[in-house]
């Protein structure tokens, strides 16, 4: 039995509406996978500061690490900050944070051994690349499970 109420109707379109603002809402900006782009690269790029003193090639990682977090985490949409991470979600996020430790450890073990100078640069790129456009896919993911639960 269907029913052609015009109220009906309008009060299923603004459900939809409403879904659809908040699937988006809960999208990390476009800038954010950049920066955690960023970070994991510089994690890549610690093969090149083994000529530094021991110091700095303690120091100056961290210090960069800290300043690309705090750009990050820079007016963050709160509703993701309140994302709790469920099944697929923590899947998706342990195979993201695999992939890259596998590219960095690749590199990291290629350049030690054979000291191809050019190997870390490529992976630091290569997993910049994944990041930024796998990023927004997974939250984009994330954002449709979390806004689909109320279904």
């Amino acid at each position: 039995m269907e029913n052609n109420d015009p109220a009906v109707d309008e009060a299923l379109e603004a459900v939809e509406r409403a879904r659809a603002l908040n699937a988006k809402r809960l999208q990390r900006p476009k800038r954010y996978w950049a920066m955690l782009g960023l970070l994991l690269s510089v994690f890549v790029l610690i093969p090149y500061l083994s000529g530094l003193p021991v110091v700095l090639q303690f120091v100056s990682p961290l210090l960069l690490v800290l300043v690309i977090a705090l750009i990050a985490a820079w007016k963050q949409p709160t509703a993701v900050r309140k994302i709790r991470l469920t099944g697929r979600m923590v899947f998706q996020l342990a195979g993201f944070a695999i992939l890259a430790g596998v590219i960095a450890g690749v590199s990291r073990g290629v350049y030690a051994e054979h000291g191809w100078w050019w190997v870390p640069l490529c992976a630091a790129s290569l997993l910049f690349v994944i990041v930024v456009t796998l990023g927004p896919l997974m939250d984009r993911s994330w954002a449709r499970q979390v806004s689909s639960m109320g279904k």
